[in-house]
């Protein structure tokens, strides 16, 4: 097994956040909203088998979706922020630092 790491970042509003990994939620959480001065809303943490995964992100109340493959090998660091009505990903092989 393997850490994924996953920061909600920039653009959420006070949103339901819902995140599935292969199929499985391991997230839900209404009112997420992000902390302007840091841009960083949550964060949360799964232990998730080496190789293939598909990690989903939903945002039900605006609608917005997005599925995202990742090949997972060693500890994975994913940011996630909400840009112009999409989920937009930053992926990282270290901590995201946040003042």
């Amino acid at each position: 097994m393997v850490l994924l790491r996953i920061d909600l970042q920039d653009g959420f509003e006070g949103d339901i956040v819902i995140v599935n990994i292969n199929n499985k939620e391991i997230y839900r959480k209404e009112g997420v909203k992000t902390e302007l001065t840091l841009g960083y809303a949550d964060s949360l943490e799964a232990e998730v088998p080496e190789g293939q995964i598909m990690v989903e992100v939903a945002l039900p109340e605006k609608n917005i979706t997005e599925s995202i493959s990742l090949k997972v090998l060693a500890p994975v660091y994913l940011g996630l922020s909400v840009s112009d009505g999409k989920i937009v990903q930053r992926r990282s092989n270290t901590f995201f630092a946040y003042l």
